[in-house]
This record gives C-alpha cells, structure tokens and sequence, in this order.
C-alpha cells in the first residue's frame, strides 16, 4: 500500500532554464543549439496553485507501471480536476488516503489498480467510504537516490 504525505509548498515562481531541444533516449544526436530559455516550475506543475498541493509517497504499490511513481516520489496533485477513467488519483478510501490508477470497468463499476501487480486492486464497492481528493499530473523523482528526500523535509 502506498501512502500519502502532503507538503507545504512556496507558490512564488521557480525559474528554471530550460533547454529547448529534444534529447533522445536512444542514439545521441550533435546539439544543435544550448541556449535555455527560462521556465517557470510552478507554473508547468501547478496550473491551478490554489487547488494543486505536492505530496510524498511512501510504499511501493504504484511501482513498476507507466506512471513512474517510485517510493519517495513527490507528486503534483491537482484538486480541481475531475478524474476520468485511467487517471492515477490521490483517493480516501475509508479515511485513508492512498495513490492508485482509478480504472472504470463494465458500466460504472470502479476500481483503484495499483501499478506493482504484487498488491491487490480495490473494488469500491461503498461509493460512501469512497473519495478522490486530486488527480496526480506529474511526478518528481530522483535518479541519484537521497538529494530529493535531504531538500524536502515533513514535518
């Protein structure tokens, strides 16, 4: 089971450069150009700053799946949004809040499916002990084990 941690965030601007050319994950290609132009990290993850929050997950149940979402991930969680058929959402399922893809099946029965096949999906079955708090528009998370966790604390 995943857990969910959510944090206190800054909503002033983040300015970032970012680098414009597409860099391809298989074969390198000569660089065209390493100019940068600056972008704004708040504003391509929190489009809606007063409804969108960061979150940490604990656990490992959305592991191995096309969402990326690795123990100590933070996420954006977008409140706002109204969560459709395949989206990964921040759900409370009787008063717990955990991280799952939210999957409708046959005509409107709904499942929490975790990425990690090793954990069980959820049936809601009690709409009434079911809700989605946001929907999960992007993920952060680190390639060099401990820097994310040492910059980020809770608490």
């Amino acid at each position: 089971m995943s857990e969910v941690v959510v944090l206190p965030m800054a909503r002033k601007p983040v300015w970032l450069l970012f680098f414009e050319g597409l860099v391809p994950a298989g074969f390198p290609s000569p660089a065209d150009d390493h100019r940068g132009t600056r972008l704004d990290l708040n504003r391509l993850l929190l489009p809606h700053p007063d409804s969108t929050y960061l979150v940490r997950v604990t656990g490992d149940s959305m592991t191995g799946g096309e969402s990326g979402i690795r123990d100590g991930a933070l996420l954006a969680v977008d409140c706002r949004l109204t969560a459709e058929h395949n989206d990964v959402v921040i759900a409370v399922v009787e008063g717990q809040f955990t991280v799952k893809r939210l999957i409708r099946r046959r005509a409107n029965t709904w499942f929490l499916v975790p990425d990690n096949p090793c954990y069980p999906e959820i049936s809601i079955t009690e709409p009434d002990l079911f809700d989605v708090w946001g929907v999960v528009t992007h993920v952060v998370t680190e390639t060099r084990r401990g820097r994310l966790s040492s910059h980020v604390r809770v608490g």
